[in-house]
């Protein structure tokens, strides 16, 4: 990941004086105020989220933005194993927890150079900073128990995940139980965020575009987020990620 975001970092200092040259002899477009952005990231979390951002012009080179994302994080001890059956399902032994960050915050998009040929390509700074909602889903896991009414069977259970008191036999569990259960139990967390990025920004027309941005954003809550077992793992109440999106937008 460190190694992708650096070839990004040298193609966002690099294409933009290539663009300049092709197209000083064009028409340059009208300036537009208002901007809509949808984008997908991945992250060094090993997962990502979804992005939508606003935009308004303030100057001619700066956009005030607004922005909201919703993102997966895991922590990094996390490690999905096999089940123990004939047929195995995987889950991750010490997690006791599921994270989502729902991220809405305000920033700003400054122009380092502007798109204002067509066909062209322009470099631009961005930070946001705002708060961090984390929405704490429980795991539950399917267990191979006796039969209450037939010890010499076994049955399937569904039961919320104790990797410590209680399912501490792993050759018990056989697998994640459905992603339905535990949604009634999710508990939220209150933090805020800092995003800080590089873009850049390339299209055919200039009322479309499309974006790649590549950067960090530090998650910062008041208590640690409780995602391991903590007689297993320590847990973190900052979160510092690296981060890749794709951008389809549109300027009006």
């Amino acid at each position: 990941m460190k190694n992708f975001l650096s070839i990004i970092l040298y193609l966002c200092a690099s294409l933009p004086f290539a663009a300049k040259a092709q197209n000083d002899l064009e028409e340059p477009q009208l300036l537009y105020r208002k901007r809509i952005m949808y984008g997908a990231n991945v992250n060094s979390a090993g997962l990502g989220g979804i992005n939508f951002k606003f935009g308004k012009q303030k100057t001619a080179l700066i956009k005030n933005l607004f922005e909201i994302e919703f993102a997966r994080l895991r922590h990094p001890k996390e490690e999905r194993v096999f089940g123990q059956s004939d047929n195995p399902k995987k889950y991750t032994p010490g997690r006791i927890n599921m994270a989502f960050f729902l991220r809405a915050g305000y920033g700003q998009n400054l122009f380092i150079t502007d798109r204002m040929y067509k066909n062209s390509v322009s470099l631009h700074y961005n930070y946001a900073f705002g708060p961090t909602l984390a929405l704490l889903k429980p795991i539950f896991i399917e267990v191979l128990k006796e039969s209450p009414n037939n010890p010499t069977q076994a049955i399937i259970a569904t039961e919320r995940y104790d990797p410590v008191n209680e399912h501490t036999f792993p050759l018990a569990i056989y697998g994640n139980a459905s992603f339905n259960r535990g949604l009634n139990l999710i508990s939220p967390r209150l933090g805020g965020y800092f995003r800080n990025s590089l873009s850049i920004e390339w299209g055919q027309y200039p009322d479309e575009f499309r974006s790649l941005e590549a950067g960090f954003v530090v998650d910062a809550f008041a208590t640690e987020l409780p995602l391991m077992a903590p007689e297993l793992a320590n847990n973190n109440q900052f979160f510092f990620t690296l981060f890749l999106t794709y951008y389809f937008g549109q300027n009006r």
